[in-house]
């Protein structure tokens, strides 16, 4: 078991990026957001304090929603 959170790799985010919708409402590479909610699941930790490496909480949360 690992602990903490990874990021994506590279082969990781190409099977993954073909899954998700093109359409975006926002400019945001989708790998950082989709990198934030892997780090919440992981972490267990609340939406507004994402680290500054990942975009506004707002943002994920709205892709979050989403992609549900």
């Amino acid at each position: 078991m690992v602990d903490g959170y990874q990021p994506l790799t590279d082969s990781q985010w190409q099977v993954i990026a073909c899954l998700l919708p093109v359409q975006r409402r926002r400019r945001l590479c989708l790998r950082h957001v989709f990198n934030a909610l892997l780090y919440v699941c992981r972490t267990g930790g609340q939406w507004r304090p994402l680290p500054a490496e990942f975009p506004a909480w707002t943002a994920v949360y709205y892709y979050c929603y989403r992609w549900q």
